[in-house]
């Protein structure tokens, strides 16, 4: 019989993300797509984390995608607290005003993702889940999908091949 975590180690890797809320950052891959309509994503948040109390207080959170030519950020913004330090600062990232949400953003980012929490779920498990419904997006006209960073149990990716199906292009323009 094969352990039931050896199902999550079979899972493949997750999009890495920026979580910003109010003037903080915070490094996740417990992120995912929820709904098409309305428009949602969902992020898992420890508990005990600085992000997990804001975005219970605010109600409210940005999903910022990094490229990976901004690795060495993604390593300061996960190894340190945004409780007592200016992440901002101190990964050298530019925050902009959202404009449907009052949390910042990163500007560095070629995607952000404004959402308002509209339900959390409370389950008994390591991460709590929030979802939240797409306000606004702002995307770089430079963006490649595939530059996007990639997560799981310790390796950082990027996005493979297509193997079949639509290019990005043919994709935001639906």
């Amino acid at each position: 019989m094969v352990r039931a975590l050896n199902g999550l180690i079979a899972l493949p890797s997750f999009p890495v993300v920026f979580i910003t809320v109010e003037n903080n950052i915070m490094v996740a891959a417990a992120f995912h797509f929820y709904s098409f309509e309305p428009p949602s994503v969902m992020v898992g948040i420890k508990p005990e984390k600085y992000t997990y109390e804001l975005i219970t207080s605010s109600k409210e959170f940005a999903i910022n995608i990094p490229t990976k030519e901004q690795l060495d950020k993604i390593h300061i913004c996960g190894s340190i607290s945004g409780r007592h330090v200016d992440k901002y600062k101190e990964a050298s990232l530019s925050p902009r005003k959202g404009n449907k949400i009052n949390s910042f953003l990163i500007e560095e980012c070629p995607v952000n993702i404004e959402c308002q929490v509209v339900h959390q779920i409370d389950y008994d498990g390591s991460h709590k889940w929030f979802i939240g419904e797409i306000r606004e997006v702002h995307i770089d006209e430079n963006y490649i999908r595939d530059d996007a960073l990639m997560f799981w149990l310790g390796q950082f990716r990027t996005v493979g091949e297509i193997i079949e199906g639509a290019c990005n292009e043919e994709l935001l323009k639906r």
